[in-house]
């Protein structure tokens, strides 16, 4: 805060103190080019239908639960670097700088709230009543004929598709279950995030900035948990442990690290606007 206020105090409009936003400024109204929106759109379909149809093709018996687990698996990991298509969209090219920023980091927040909302908070509120008594992968593939029962039965099979890689997914193991709770918090930040951008709040980047540092964290607790553990919870080869412990992984490293830091971009920004304009638009 320091830096943006010693870089704009000689702007400040009369009535406010040195180092403080004028009273009720309204940052620039920021939202997401229609060419990124219709982009997230149809990715996001296109992955988590693959997800859908690999559910599908479990359920007739064309492939096995493995199988149809570690395809879903490959495809949510490659769906969450959509945000990095955003960046060179064409139609994008005509954006400024910060435009372009805030709408990558749009597409990441919502592809990070929709893994929230489809995957890591179902498991929470129900994993500890759905599995019992599963130790190793035989015991998982075990309840394929339960799945395939009835279409109802398919919810066990997407709570418990990321154990055909990582058993923590369903023998109750405490740290996996502890930083998955953090999937609720994550969502209710999204929420609140989008809520001050449509308000112009002066603070909305605070939340990619300050929040960063978390899933950086509890995804170094995750997978390295795991590493000094000597894998005893991966049922899997080399290439299903790289899909476990990497390949869905990194982005919650790599993504939070870059938009904490284009989100501190976007902040000052927002803040030198507002000593600039000096507005007085109450924010509510």
């Amino acid at each position: 805060m320091s830096s943006i206020a010693s870089t704009a105090d000689a702007a400040l409009p009369a009535g406010a103190e040195p180092g403080e936003l004028p009273a009720g400024s309204l940052a620039p109204a920021r939202t997401t080019s229609a060419a990124s929106s219709h982009f997230l759109k149809y990715w996001t379909a296109f992955w988590w239908g693959l997800s859908g149809l690999c559910a599908v093709l479990f359920y007739s018996g064309s492939i096995d639960f493995v199988d149809s687990a570690r395809i879903s698996l490959y495809g949510i990991s490659i769906w969450l670097n959509g945000w990095v298509i955003t960046w060179f969209l064409p139609a994008n090219r005509s954006l400024d700088k910060m435009s372009l920023y805030h709408n990558c980091l749009a597409a990441w927040m919502v592809c990070y709230a929709l893994t929230n909302v489809l995957w890591e908070i179902p498991w929470v509120l129900f994993s500890p009543f759905v599995f019992e008594n599963i130790h190793t992968l035989d015991d998982l593939v075990a309840y394929t004929d339960y799945m395939r029962e009835t279409p109802l039965n398919m919810y066990f099979w997407a709570l418990a598709s990321f154990g055909a890689v990582d058993l923590r997914t369903v023998n109750h193991d405490p740290t996996f279950f502890t930083l998955e709770i953090y999937s609720i918090a994550n969502l209710a930040f999204t929420v609140y995030f989008f809520h001050l951008n449509n308000k112009r709040s002066p603070y909305r980047y605070l939340i990619p900035v300050l929040g960063s540092g978390e899933p950086v964290a509890s995804t170094f607790i995750f997978s390295f948990t795991e590493v000094f553990a000597s894998f005893e919870n991966m049922p899997g080869g080399l290439a299903d442990t790289l899909l476990a412990l990497v390949w869905t992984q990194y982005q919650y490293i790599l993504f939070p690290m870059i938009f904490g830091y284009l989100g501190y971009k976007l902040l000052m920004e927002d803040w030198r606007h507002c000593f600039r304009s000096g507005q007085h638009t109450q924010v509510v």
